[in-house]
């Protein structure tokens, strides 16, 4: 059984999650109101949050690290890294869309803030894929390139439709476009 402490940081983020199914958008979501939900104290918020935006951030990370936990089984069975990687890539982009409203709060934060947590689920694939070839800082790197560039076209896909004619919200599209940049990325890093 977890402590109270615990217990108050899960009420505060299902309160949040309530809060997001409800309003479409996240700005109107105020501490006041998620403590008014949670039925507690705002200082309690800021006390074991900080900030509404890394509570906000905090509670979708959660829901789509719990909508991932699937992700790895359609990846059962692929040995090539690489095509593991593509297939990862492609699950991960099938699930952001799947929860597009979640995913583009998370995504902006992610990059406006400099949390790079995302980036830490390739590092085990790029170290296969590379073996040895590589320093621990350009592998960093390399899952640095992939992740931010799908963040970024996943929530600017308009713009980039208009410069590549990539329609990222057609699946066959985007994972074609996410097979071509894995490609691209691990040729030019050999």
């Amino acid at each position: 059984m977890g402590t109270k402490k615990d217990n108050t940081k899960k009420k505060i983020i299902d309160s949040t999650l309530k809060l997001l199914d409800e309003f479409d958008n996240p700005e109107d979501i105020t501490i006041r109101k998620i403590a008014e939900t949670a039925e507690i104290g705002v200082g309690l918020i800021n006390y074991h949050f900080g900030s509404r935006d890394k509570l906000i951030n905090e509670a979708i990370s959660q829901k789509l690290n719990l909508l991932a936990g699937n992700m790895a089984e359609p990846l059962t069975g692929i040995t090539d890294p690489i095509l593991y990687l593509k297939q990862m890539l492609i699950v991960m982009s099938d699930l952001a869309v799947k929860n597009s409203k979640l995913s583009k709060i998370s995504v902006e934060y992610e990059l406006l803030n400099g949390d790079f947590k995302v980036c830490l689920t390739l590092l085990p694939i790029l170290r296969r894929i590379f073996d040895n070839k590589k320093t621990e800082s350009e592998i960093r790197l390399i899952a640095f390139q992939i992740i931010v560039t799908t963040q970024t076209i996943y929530i600017r896909h308009k713009a980039f439709y208009l410069y590549s004619g990539i329609n990222a919200e057609q699946k066959k599209e985007r994972d074609a476009m996410l097979i071509s940049l894995v490609d691209s990325i691990i040729k030019n890093s050999m």
